[in-house]
């Protein structure tokens, strides 16, 4: 029930006041359309005047009640309980303190409200065959995740390759094309937007072979403001979880110090020192990025993200303690796909070693080298 003492306010400005208010009360912040006695959902607001809209009412003024009795400058919007406190007591609920009761209750609805407004940001998709299989992102899906995770982005997801290669995974000229198209789209689209001043955060979506993926990260290295998203199987989402995970990673360390350096990223999957050892050799020191239980899914929070790009940090830091800044690494990934991407994006090009990327040819059932990075 709305309680106004002689004046009516327009059906906008009761709608005015009660979004700014946030539909609460001014004082004791209770909802105001929900009355808590009956439970019973009703609109309970009464609209006060803080400057009496008579001489005789609460706070009223002969100069200044008629002049704002209409004003919703002079309206604040209070629950019934507040209301009858209010106007029994006139003195401690002064003209002034209304005014700044009601200021400071707008202020810190609006500064609510704009904290819960979803960032905007660029979305981005790369899609490069698997196995000679076309790969798609469900738009639909992704535009799902970008919601859930708190963004909004406006445009078409800019797409880094759009699928045409003709060449199988198991060719040079299947990397040497896909890579040099990744790069050029990624100067393209992504660089170029940069150039012009378009600084919102890149939403990352990518489903590719492995050696690809690195190279994506690579390209969208930590200088830029990137989130990556990981594809889950079970169930088929791009969302993230709500709960945080803990996760735990371990770096393995090779028992003896050899010239030739490898490390098995085994996150998706184990890899054993037999398939290194049938490319590289005995001589070779074999490092280990791994968890207690590799599988696809198994990045659910972007927390697992956060913590897997300390752990390469680590990795990096500690080659380069153990073989020398000029050494190089020769790359096995087992890994999800954000994992893949992360591999790459936390790689400085100045301070870390030669990556040279293999990618497992399923039709060979080995590893075949793919190419180089930082060379």
């Amino acid at each position: 029930m709305i309680k106004i003492s002689k004046t009516n306010l327009k059906a906008t400005d009761k709608r005015k006041l009660y979004f700014d208010n946030g539909g609460l009360c001014s004082i004791c912040c209770e909802r105001l359309d929900y009355d808590k006695f009956s439970r019973e959902r009703t609109n309970v607001s009464e609209y006060a005047h803080i400057i009496g809209d008579s001489e005789q009412g609460p706070r009223g003024d002969k100069n200044l009640s008629e002049l704002y009795a209409g004003d919703i400058k002079n309206i604040i919007i209070l629950c019934p309980r507040c209301h009858e406190q209010v106007d029994k007591n006139e003195s401690f609920y002064t003209i002034d303190r209304l005014q700044k009761i009601k200021s400071s209750h707008i202020e810190r609805v609006r500064n609510h409200l704009d904290s819960l407004k979803n960032e905007e940001a660029f979305s981005v998709k790369y899609e490069a065959p698997i196995g000679g299989a076309v790969v798609k992102v469900d738009e639909q899906r992704m535009d799902s995740a970008i919601a859930n995770s708190g963004f909004i982005s406006h445009e078409i997801p800019i797409s880094l390759n759009p699928n045409n290669t003709t060449y199988p995974d198991n060719t040079e000229k299947f990397w040497e094309t896909e890579r040099d198209q990744l790069y050029q789209n990624f100067q393209k689209e992504i660089e170029a937007r940069l150039k012009r001043g378009d600084v919102k955060p890149f939403l990352l979506f990518a489903i590719a072979p492995q050696p690809l993926l690195i190279q994506l990260g690579v390209l969208m290295n930590d200088k830029h403001d990137v989130k990556v998203f990981q594809k889950r199987r079970e169930p088929d989402t791009w969302e993230w979880n709500e709960n945080p995970v803990e996760q735990s990673y371990q770096i393995k360390i090779p028992e003896k110090i050899f010239d030739t350096v490898a490390v098995k990223l085994s996150l998706s999957d184990r890899i054993t020192d037999d398939r290194i050892i049938e490319v590289l050799g005995h001589k070779t020191s074999i490092w280990e990025i791994t968890h207690e239980n590799p599988h696809n899914d198994f990045i659910c929070h972007p927390m697992q993200l956060s913590e897997l790009r300390k752990v390469y940090r680590k990795f990096y830091q500690d080659i380069r303690k153990t073989h020398g800044q000029k050494t190089k690494i020769h790359v096995f990934p087992a890994s999800p796909v954000s994992a893949a991407i992360e591999f790459g994006r936390v790689w400085m090009p100045k301070a870390d070693a030669t990556l040279i990327i293999y990618n497992h040819d399923s039709i060979n059932n080995r590893f075949e080298l793919a190419f180089t990075i930082g060379a």
